[in-house]
Parts: structure tokens; C-alpha cells; sequence
């Protein structure tokens, strides 16, 4: 996660570790608990996306910022999440290569999660209540927009992290989280338009139109003579809104903390929230994508409908094979004759 501060309180030993045994011991469970299940549930998705691409892709656009959420999530538990782990274990990380491609790899995918849901929160608005015109201009309002969105943020810090003149002269604490986080911090204008729009705008964006699409619920089951159409519409795309709801829940709650405590640090209390940021909120993300795929079921009957129906041959299948296994009852066994 961008905006790193470097807030290590942990102990120290000869600059080699300064996690606790007690974080290690609580924080890498928790991690690897949340991420098996996750990984399983992504590889199921994909699979039936790759199965149903016709119905699920081609056919459908309200998917398709959804499919690029969860492949950066996916990319971030199977690729990003083992560097984090092996830090924990370690308590360190060994060369300054690994520490500039583990920041840029975490900003990138973390920061690209949160720019593509703030998309879907905007897509979600205009796809429920105004369709006709992204299905009008689906290359111009669909296609170019979440390209544009989905790419921003890898190549700007491909710039930032890695081609910066600072990034070879840059002390790397390879001890801290994401070795003390990028170069351009010590810059304070692109520190500051990196705070701004890489991280205050979006979440401002992505809270404004989860609110609007809220109010806009409530004021059609508000109004008295509510027209059928409009009941209909809701109903329709309840669950893709309850989708987006989920997904931008976790994200807010990943994102909003930081953007609280950037806001104190930078105006009133520059050590406000550094116990949270080292114990908690540098690990919030993995927890947040660990659940993306689970929330992304929601409005995806059609995977949910397969899923459906593997339970239910599993347990027609456990049945048949029971029964013909099963020994009689009682009242089945044949009497036997008795000549005494």
C-alpha cells in the first residue's frame, strides 16, 4: 500500500529484525488462513468465466470490471502476499532488487484494486439507471475508461519506483514493510499528488457514488406511486448493486484509514496512527482481496447456478451410492422358518 510511513516500533536486534515474535505468530496465520480458501474460490471463478466466457464476457459488460478486480487480487495473494510472508517469517528481506520490486508490485496492485472499484462503483450507477447509454457507446464509456483506469497506476509507478533517478540512491530498510516504502516520498510534490489523487480522490469518488446509488434506492421505494419499471430495475440488478456494495465495503475499509491518518500526520500529529499502520493496516489489503471472490459470487448467478448444481449431484451421488450399499432393515430380511 502506497503512502508508506515508516513506523516500525517492533524490537530491534542489530538491525537485522524489528517484528515481534507475537506479531509473526498471529499476523502469518491469519494471512494464510484467509488465502487458501480464497485462492480455491478465484480458480473456481475462473474456471467457469473461461467456461461461460460466451454468456459471462462477450454477452455481458457488467463483468468485466469485476473479472480485472479479481485477477489483480488473484495476482496479489498468489504473488505479492509470499513476499510478505516470507518478510514475516525472516523479519527481513535480502536485497535492494527484491525491495524495489516488492514496492512496486504492492503499490501497483493494491492501488489498481482500488482505482478499478471506484470504476465499478460509476459503471454500477450508470448501468443501472441510465444502461442504454454505455450499451450505446460501450467502446467509449466501458472499454477506453477502464483500460485508461486499469493501467494508470502500473505505469505511473513503474516511473515513480523503478525508472525514478532517485530509486538507485535510495536507502532501502530492508527490515521494515515494503523496505520503508518508495523513493519519490522524499519528494513532497509528488508525494503530495500521489496522496491526492492516487489515494484521497478515489476513495472520495468510490464512497460518493456507493451513497448516491443508496439514495437513490430509498427515494424509489420512498415515493408512493413508484412506477412498476422502476421496482422492476431494482429488483433486476439487486444483486449486482449488493455486489458492488460488498466489494467497495472492504475496500473503504483498507483505504479510509489511511486516508484519515495522512490527513492527521500531515496537518496536526505526524506520529498519529503508526502502532495501526505496522500492526494492522499494512495487512488489511490481503484480507480485502482474500474476499473479493466470495462478495464477486454475488452477482454471478450463473457461476453460483453450477455451483448449485455440483452440491446437488454430489449429494444425489453420496445417496445413490448409500443405498446400494446400505444394508436391509429389518422388516426386509425374510423370515426364517422355524421346524422346531
Amino acid at each position: 500500500m502506497n503512502n508508506q510511513t515508516n513506523s516500525n516500533d517492533s524490537v530491534v536486534s542489530d538491525g537485522i529484525c524489528i517484528i515481534t515474535q507475537t506479531q509473526r505468530s498471529i499476523t502469518m496465520p491469519i494471512l494464510i488462513l484467509f488465502a487458501f480458501p480464497a485462492l480455491i474460490c478465484f480458480l473456481f471463478i475462473f474456471y467457469h468465466f473461461f467456461k461461460l466466457r460466451k454468456r459471462l464476457i462477450y454477452d455481458s459488460v457488467n463483468h468485466h470490471v469485476i473479472l480485472f478486480i479479481l485477477i489483480l487480487d488473484f495476482l496479489l495473494i498468489l504473488s505479492e502476499l509470499p513476499i510478505t510472508l516470507y518478510y514475516l517469517a525472516l523479519g527481513n528481506v535480502q536485497t535492494k532488487k527484491i525491495c524495489i520490486f516488492w514496492i512496486y508490485w504492492d503499490y501497483s496492485l493494491e492501488t489498481s484494486s482500488l482505482f478499478l472499484t471506484m470504476y465499478a462503483a460509476i459503471e454500477r450507477y450508470f448501468l443501472v439507471f441510465h444502461k442504454h447509454h454505455i450499451l450505446k457507446h460501450k467502446y467509449l464509456f466501458h472499454y477506453i475508461p477502464m483500460f485508461i483506469i486499469g493501467f494508470y497506476i502500473p505505469i505511473i509507478y513503474f516511473y515513480l519506483i523503478i525508472l525514478s533517478p532517485c530509486a538507485m540512491d535510495h536507502s532501502y530498510d530492508i527490515t521494515s514493510f515494503v523496505c520503508g516504502g518508495a523513493c519519490f516520498f522524499s519528494y513532497v510534490a509528488v508525494n503530495t499528488y500521489d496522496t491526492i489523487v492516487d489515494t484521497l480522490v478515489p476513495c472520495l469518488i468510490l464512497l460518493i457514488f456507493n451513497l448516491l446509488i443508496i439514495l437513490r434506492v430509498i427515494i424509489a421505494r420512498g415515493r408512493v406511486f413508484a412506477t412498476q419499471s422502476l421496482i422492476d430495475l431494482l429488483k433486476k440488478n439487486r444483486r449486482m448493486i449488493l455486489q458492488l456494495f460488498g466489494i467497495s465495503f472492504m475496500c473503504l475499509l483498507s483505504w479510509m484509514p489511511w486516508v484519515v491518518i495522512i490527513i492527521v500526520q500531515n496537518f496536526f500529529i505526524p506520529t498519529f496512527g503508526n502502532w495501526f499502520i505496522t500492526y494492522m493496516l499494512h495487512y488489511l489489503p490481503y484480507i480485502t482481496a482474500s474476499t473479493s471472490p466470495f462478495l464477486a459470487l454475488i452477482g454471478l448467478p450463473e457461476i453460483r447456478k453450477h455451483l448449485n448444481i455440483s452440491k446437488y449431484q454430489t449429494k444425489t451421488s453420496t445417496a445413490a451410492t448409500y443405498s446400494t450399499t446400505a444394508p436391509p432393515m429389518p422388516s426386509e430380511i425374510p423370515e426364517k422358518n422355524n421346524f422346531d
